[in-house]
Parts: C-alpha cells; sequence; structure tokens
C-alpha cells in the first residue's frame, strides 16, 4: 500500500511519539508493513515523498520512433504490421505491433483501411 504524504507524516509523528507500529496501523487504518515501510523510507530519504519508480524501459530511441511515424506518412498504406516488419528489417530493432501503434497514437495518426468498393470509371466520375 502506497501511503499519501499526509499519512506519512502522522505515522512518523505517532512512531516519534513512542506508539508502537501496530497502534500506528490501528490508529491510521492501515497494514504493520505499510507502516513500516513509510517509517523506513522517512529514516533513509529524510522525507515523506514516495520514491521514483523504475518503471520499464522503451524498446525504440526517438530515432527509432521518428523512423516509425515518417515511414508511416511516406506510405499511408502501410499497416502497423508492415512498420513492424519495416523497422525491424531497416533498423534491426525488434518492436512489438502495440509499440508501432503507440508511437502512432503520440504522433496523432490514426489508423486507417484502404477504401473497399466498386473501381470508379470514368463515367462515374461525371
Amino acid at each position: 500500500m502506497d501511503t499519501i504524504s499526509d499519512e506519512a507524516t502522522q505515522t512518523v509523528t505517532l512512531l516519534r511519539q513512542g506508539q508502537t507500529q501496530r497502534e500506528v496501523a490501528h490508529a491510521l487504518n492501515m497494514s504493520q508493513s505499510a507502516v513500516s515501510r513509510v517509517y523506513r523510507r522517512y529514516q533513509e530519504t529524510g522525507n515523506f515523498n514516495r520514491r521514483r519508480g523504475s518503471g520499464t524501459k522503451k524498446c525504440t530511441s526517438e530515432r527509432d520512433a521518428r523512423f516509425i511515424v515518417s515511414s508511416s506518412l511516406r506510405n499511408r498504406a502501410l499497416t502497423g504490421v508492415q512498420v513492424q516488419q519495416e523497422v525491424r528489417e531497416t533498423r534491426g530493432v525488434a518492436v512489438s505491433g502495440w509499440t508501432v501503434r503507440r508511437r502512432f497514437k503520440a504522433a496523432n495518426l490514426e489508423p486507417k483501411r484502404p477504401a473497399t468498393g466498386p473501381k470508379l470509371t470514368p463515367a462515374a466520375c461525371l
């Protein structure tokens, strides 16, 4: 359980007043392990803020992302899977179809499908 700054402040204050972790947990409706983590974080960092998460690293660089977008803009008929294959062949970077779609969305590119229907003849265009 991650606590907000006010709860963390209350937790540390009560612990410094001499209450046990179990008493503080009961008073603040938290688990004892959450109280323990809050107090340990306060002792290590000296503040009540959450630590920054590491998160998952991006599998594409900015240059790869630009390549994905530009290849799609060059040939608007390409599907996301085709762009994915082109990136793998040209840049040597294995990206998933979801990654390609996320890069499209970040560049405000909407997925398009080729129009289907009867072929237009000159007579139909009149």
